[in-house]
């Protein structure tokens, strides 16, 4: 693309229309680093003091975002967790906000339920259940942590499933043959242990949204006890109230 120098609109508002096109366009998606400053100068032939004033009304305008010692990267909108809007899991709700995301199965073992599993899950002690951990990465970012504790007595040969690839509340459906009906769920801001912080590539202490939540299938019976970590400065939680 060529500046016109002679145009009635300033030079940085040419390289700022120039950027939203590309993000227009998706060849910079959301996450995407852009070109150097250094780059930009070169493409256009324009001082650095204008390639700076550029980007910098982009950052005020929430189109980009600078991370020091990183570079410039399409501004990563944070991820809604709605609440008023029906029993969803976070992969669903991903999705269904057309935000791409991997799962990486971590660890995947029958446990023996001490006294505080069983009660969680109805169960015996010493009883068999499921111990999942996984993490979820958003652009190239591990945003969230999950262990999920899977009460195997409803859903037999649940551990052969696809933890990856498949949703968890799917994948219960499919082997309890029972609808998921509700949860019982609390969120807390919680700091992060040296065990989360390495899994989410952050410091330790760092604030973390904390998820538990009790499912339950449609004859009553409690399914599962998940608990998530999320990445406080990624995901929002979000519920629209009616004044009665």
């Amino acid at each position: 693309m060529e500046i016109d120098k002679n145009s009635l609109v300033p030079i940085y508002e040419q390289v700022m229309d120039y950027i939203k096109k590309k993000i227009e366009k998706g060849e910079w998606k959301k996450g995407d680093k852009i070109s150097t400053e250094k780059d930009l100068m070169e493409l256009f032939d324009v001082s650095r003091g204008t390639i700076k004033k550029a980007i910098s009304l982009l950052v005020e305008e929430k189109v980009l975002t600078q991370k020091q010692g990183k570079g410039t990267f399409v501004i990563d909108e944070n991820i809604s967790f709605p609440l008023a809007e029906g029993l969803i899991s976070f992969s669903e709700s991903m999705k269904s906000q057309g935000i791409d995301f991997e799962t990486e199965l971590i660890n995947l073992e029958k446990k023996k339920a001490d006294e505080k599993i069983a009660e969680q899950l109805k169960i015996n002690v010493g009883d068999d259940y499921l111990f999942i951990e996984r993490t979820r990465t958003v652009h190239d970012e591990v945003v969230m942590f999950i262990q999920n504790n899977i009460n195997i007595q409803l859903a037999p040969n649940i551990d052969t499933a696809d933890y990856a690839h498949e949703s968890l509340f799917n994948i219960v459906e499919k082997y309890s043959e029972h609808k998921v009906a509700y949860s019982e769920t609390s969120f807390a801001a919680v700091p992060s242990t040296k065990t989360i912080s390495e899994l989410l590539h952050i410091e330790e202490n760092s604030p973390l949204l904390y998820q538990e939540q009790l499912v339950h299938l449609e004859d009553d019976s409690i399914i599962e006890l998940g608990r998530v970590w999320l990445k406080s400065n990624k995901f929002y939680v979000g519920s629209i109230l009616q004044r009665l």
